[in-house]
């Protein structure tokens, strides 16, 4: 139940750095299922760990999050964070089943690259006197 909790919290605030904690605190979290009992490992490869059964998975919440977050830094005009967050869900949620994740942080990356700001570099001509 608190990792739902940090979730709705991640879901409403618009605080950049408690949006960040909660992304942390959500990741730390990692899936396990039960180990089967003593006596029944004696079997071998034949028994594996039971898969856990909740009603969310913590890598939803995860990615949801800093989904969420990417957007309020783009909204903040944090537009170099919004990026970084929107890669930190394609590198963590690569795998197919996170497939509707890594779409809308490919979107995001899209607009962020359509208003990137141009970058001017001045370059003093060391000829001219000063």
């Amino acid at each position: 139940m608190p990792l739902w909790e940090r979730y709705q919290q991640c879901r409403v605030t618009t605080d950049l750095t408690e949006l960040v904690l909660i992304i942390d605190q959500i990741e730390r979290v990692m899936p396990a299922g039960s180990a089967p009992p003593s006596w029944m490992r004696a079997w071998g490869h034949n028994v594996t760990n039971q898969p856990l059964r909740t009603a969310v998975h913590p890598q939803a919440l995860g990615a949801a999050c800093t989904l969420r977050a990417a957007a309020v830094m783009i909204e903040a005009e944090h537009l170099m964070e919004a990026r970084a967050l929107s890669q930190r869900v394609l590198a963590r949620y690569s795998s197919r089943d996170w497939a509707y994740y890594v779409d809308q942080a490919k979107e995001a990356l899209a607009g962020l690259h359509d208003s990137a700001p141009a970058v001017v570099a001045f370059r003093p001509d060391r000829a001219l006197p000063r």
